[in-house]
């Protein structure tokens, strides 16, 4: 075992309301043979620390988190502590295929937006005991295109687009709307502006895990423009019984490091004006 590293203090933003961690997998390694070429070794040594780094080569030590979306699959999350760039990295472990997708995303190697966050996705298999492997894979998805769900999460309602399997917009509901303009007149004011001359609009990644269960990842490049900082968002979302678990990585609003997980539980939302309107951000 290698160096013990801690995560640095982080903004922890919508943390306070997600669902309670799981440890379920406390004392459990799993081989993570990945299409990349690497494979992985992930150990789970108690309810805070876990160890990975390459197999047969030495691991690092690590704060992790991790949640859980139905039960067999489960959402880990944690930053590469140490690392430059700064990293992290997020695996949705599906045990009942036997199967992994990972998210290694940086920030700090863009050199016009340093805070932009880079997401690499990648997918793979777990070595099952007796040392076969799947040889299907989780994969991109146009299931959700065309639809949209108010997300609620706690101290932050909002309602996510899913315009295509590339882009996806982001909304509020009338009565988030109304609520803005006494608590927030000034995100009232930018929002309303934006409803009705422009649309917010990002590059996204839609990923079947299975029926009912999916990944929507996107990355704040909006934001990264307008402002300077944006987060890459990694959401596990289980549409069976509406709710999902994510992680935010990048910086908060005041360019400090952000790094948390969350959840939030939804339904289904008619924004029919908003998918026929031409985009204001990309050419499809």
């Amino acid at each position: 075992m290698g160096k013990v590293f801690e995560s640095p203090k982080t903004f922890e933003g919508m943390s306070q309301y997600r669902p309670p961690l799981c440890f379920e997998l406390t004392g459990k390694t799993f081989e993570l043979v990945m299409d990349t070429g690497y494979d992985y070794e992930l150990t789970f040594i108690n309810r805070k620390s876990l160890c990975f780094g390459e197999k047969d080569k030495p691991s690092e030590e690590y704060s992790y988190e991790c949640l859980k979306v139905e039960d067999d699959t489960y959402f880990v999350n944690f930053e590469l502590t140490g690392a430059s760039p700064r990293a992290c990295m997020t695996f949705v472990l599906d045990m009942e295929q036997s199967l992994v997708t990972a998210c290694h995303c940086t920030v700090g190697q863009n050199p016009r937006w340093p805070k932009m966050p880079k997401p690499h996705i990648m997918f793979g298999a777990i070595r099952k005991e007796d040392g076969t492997l799947n040889k299907l894979r989780h994969g991109y998805t146009s299931d959700m295109a065309g639809k949209a769900i108010h997300w609620n999460y706690g101290n932050l309602e909002v309602v996510h687009v899913y315009y295509s399997e590339r882009y996806y917009r982001l909304t509020q509901t009338k009565a988030g709307m109304d609520r803005l303009k006494i608590e927030k007149p000034d995100v009232y004011e930018m929002l309303s502006k934006r409803n009705i001359e422009t649309i917010l609009e990002d590059p996204c990644s839609m990923i079947k895990i299975k029926d009912g269960i999916y990944v929507f990842a996107v990355n704040e490049e909006t934001m990264n423009r307008q402002r300077g900082s944006g987060n890459h968002l990694f959401f596990l979302m289980n549409l069976n019984r509406m709710y999902d678990v994510g992680r935010s990585f990048g910086h908060n609003w005041e360019g400090l490091p952000e790094n948390y997980t969350y959840g939030a539980f939804g339904e289904y939302y008619d924004v029919g004006d908003l998918l026929t309107r031409e985009s204001t951000e990309f050419i499809k």
